[in-house]
C-alpha cells in the first residue's frame, strides 16, 4: 500500500525542492514528447522504403535531416517571437 505525502507538512525549502523536481520531471516528458512527435512527422514524410539494408538511401537521410532543421528553425523562430513579445533581453 503508498503512502501519500502530506504536503502540509513539508517546510518552505522542501516545498521548493519538490516543485523544482516536479517541474524538471515535466519538462522532461515535454521534451520526450516533442522529440517523438518529430520523430513520426519526419518519418512519415521522408522514409519511403523498407530500409532491408539497415541504413537509409541518400534521399530519405537528406528528407530527414532537412526536415529536422526545418522543425528546429520553426520552434527558434517561435521562441524568439515569444520572447520578443514578452519584452525578453536584447529586445
Amino acid at each position: 500500500m503508498e503512502q501519500q505525502l502530506d504536503l502540509t507538512k513539508l517546510n518552505e525549502n522542501d516545498k521548493k525542492e519538490l516543485n523544482q523536481v516536479l517541474t524538471s520531471e515535466a519538462q522532461k516528458s515535454n521534451i520526450q514528447q516533442t522529440v517523438h512527435h518529430l520523430n513520426e512527422v519526419c518519418w512519415e514524410k521522408c522514409i519511403t522504403s523498407k530500409i532491408s539494408s539497415g541504413s537509409l538511401d541518400k534521399s530519405e537521410t537528406a528528407c530527414a535531416q532537412n526536415c529536422v532543421d526545418r522543425w528546429m528553425d520553426t520552434s527558434l523562430a517561435v521562441l524568439s517571437k515569444l520572447d520578443a513579445m514578452r519584452g525578453g533581453p536584447g529586445h
